[in-house]
Formats: structure tokens, C-alpha cells, sequence
């Protein structure tokens, strides 16, 4: 398995740089455009290499603004994503594809999916996903709720609070690595045997990914909580969704983002599929990655 790949750069007509990395079987057509978690960046994606190379699948991982190498975007919406990713995907000359969101690179797959045109945009799938906070905080880590606190209140302030919380880490992915697995000791058991069962390359991925996310400062990190934390844009009962195209897979013992958010979103998008996983927590895509890699390629062969 390669360890890590390459970051490609592509400039969008306004100027700022897109930066992302594309794993799995680089010369298929049956493309995933990857969301990542947060606050991570296109490396958290490694471990999707060896199943979707095995799948037949080239999944391209993409920094969102502010991330890695990807210009910070000031004031930017959630719904300002979706032209960004699509700018790509033309440059790319990739005609269909399947988005597919982790932990909190959900809400960008949904806005992707809620925008771009279902002639380009032909599945989703978000696993582990968070949706917006006004559906409940009840049963969500107390980090977690602090920083949509503090989102609310100073963006920079929740970047630079959380550049201090790593920091000193961020130069060696290595020791990085070793303080998630320290902070997994507070997680839901399914995510501590999770973490302790996992390959390499997923130790390695969220490390790398978390590494990348400050690594040009850490406004885009503080924004992008913002986001999170505000009005999306949409409402979730706007979302068309064709039966058989949307699949949200969640851990009914997950703390990150908790299953009851879920639940209440899919009754909002109407016509998803929900697959709960019982007895698993936010680490779901140790065990479900490859089922939802294929999910979503069944997706794109049949659109």
C-alpha cells in the first residue's frame, strides 16, 4: 500500500488553489470525491486506498478551504462547497461520480448532493455524519459541544485553541498518532477496540489528516466549526433524494455525533436508507468502509 500520496493543486477562476490527492484505482471512471472529517485533510483518506484500488474505484480526497494547501476562504457558507468541488470535478473531466462524507465531512457531502446536478452527482453516502446541531446535542461529547460554543461565539478563537490543543504534535505524525490514541481512552468502548484493532494506514490517515488541517494556520480549522455550528443554508426537508441513491451509515453507541441526530435527519431527507450498526461508536469506518465503498460504486454503475 502506498503510505501516502502526493497532494495535486488545481486553481479555481477566482484564484484560490483546491489541493487534494486521489487514491484507489487511479485509472478507473468510477470516481468518489471524499469528504473528510474534521479537522482533517485529504491524507485522513490512506486508508481508503488498498480497499478502493481492490473495489475498482478512484476516490479523490479534497481539502476543503483552508486545509493543507487549499486557500483559506474567508466568511465562506456551506453552500459555497459544492461549486468548488464540481470546478474539480469538471477540470478532472470526471462526467459522474459519488460523494461520500465522514464525521464531519457530512455536511459538505449533503450540500454537495442538495446542489450539483443528478446527472454529475449520482450517489451519497455519509457514515459516522454529523447534521445540523439544532436537531440535538444529547449524548454528544462535552469537546465536542464546547467547540460548537465557541464556534458560535469567535471562530479565531476555537482555530487557535485548538492549533494550541496539538500543536506542539503537528510537526511529527508519529507523535500525533500516539496522542489520539491516548485521547481514544475517554471514547465508547467499540472506539477504543476500534482504534486498537485498526490497520496502519487508519492510524496513519487520521493522524496525517489531522496534521494537514493546521499546517498553514489554523483559520480554516476555526471557520470551518462556524459553519458547522450556523444556519447550513438549507433545510434538510428540501433535499431530494431519490429512493435507492442515499445511504447513511451510524453507530448506535457513537459520542462524536450522536445516533439520535441521525435518526431525526433521515425522517427529514425522506427515502434514505439508514444503516445502524449496533454496539459501534464513530469509528464505524473500520468495519464499514469497504461495504460503503462498494455501495456507492453499485451507485455510479447504475445511474
Amino acid at each position: 500500500m502506498a503510505s501516502s500520496t502526493t497532494a495535486e493543486i488545481f486553481t479555481l477562476s477566482d484564484g484560490r488553489n483546491i489541493s487534494y490527492a486521489i487514491y484507489g484505482d487511479q485509472d478507473s471512471s468510477r470516481t468518489i470525491f471524499y469528504q473528510h472529517g474534521y479537522p482533517s485533510s485529504h491524507e485522513e483518506a490512506i486508508f481508503c486506498h488498498e480497499p478502493a484500488q481492490r473495489l475498482g474505484i478512484r476516490l479523490i480526497s479534497v481539502d476543503r478551504p483552508g486545509m493543507a494547501s487549499s486557500t483559506y476562504q474567508p466568511n465562506r457558507r456551506l453552500l459555497d462547497w459544492p461549486a468548488d468541488l464540481l470546478a474539480l470535478a469538471d477540470h478532472l473531466k470526471v462526467d459522474r461520480f459519488a460523494v461520500f462524507g465522514v464525521s464531519g465531512g457530512g455536511p459538505y457531502a449533503l450540500a454537495c448532493w442538495h446542489q450539483i446536478p443528478r446527472s454529475r452527482c449520482v450517489g451519497l453516502g455519509i457514515m459516522s455524519g454529523l447534521y445540523p446541531t439544532k436537531l440535538g446535542l444529547s449524548g454528544m461529547l462535552l469537546m465536542n459541544r464546547a467547540i460548537f460554543w465557541a464556534a458560535q461565539w469567535s471562530p479565531w478563537l476555537l482555530g487557535h485553541l485548538l492549533d494550541f490543543g496539538i500543536g506542539p504534535t503537528t510537526r511529527s505524525a508519529e507523535e500525533l498518532e500516539k496522542r489520539l490514541g491516548d485521547g481514544m481512552k475517554s471514547r465508547p468502548k467499540p472506539d477504543r477496540d476500534a482504534w486498537d484493532n485498526s490497520s496502519r494506514s487508519v492510524r496513519q490517515g487520521l493522524a496525517r489528516g489531522l496534521k494537514g488541517a493546521f499546517e498553514n494556520g489554523p483559520e480554516g480549522a476555526g471557520w470551518e466549526g462556524h459553519i458547522y455550528s450556523s444556519d447550513w443554508g438549507f433545510c434538510l426537508d428540501e433535499v431530494k433524494v431519490e429512493p435507492g441513491r442515499v445511504v447513511l451509515w451510524h453507530g448506535d453507541e457513537d459520542a462524536n455525533c450522536p445516533v439520535a441526530m441521525t435518526e431525526k435527519a433521515a425522517k427529514l431527507l425522506g427515502n434514505v436508507e439508514l444503516r445502524i450498526s449496533r454496539g459501534q461508536a464513530h469509528m464505524l469506518f473500520v468495519s464499514k468502509l469497504d461495504e460503503a465503498l462498494e455501495t456507492l460504486g453499485k451507485m455510479i454503475d447504475t445511474a
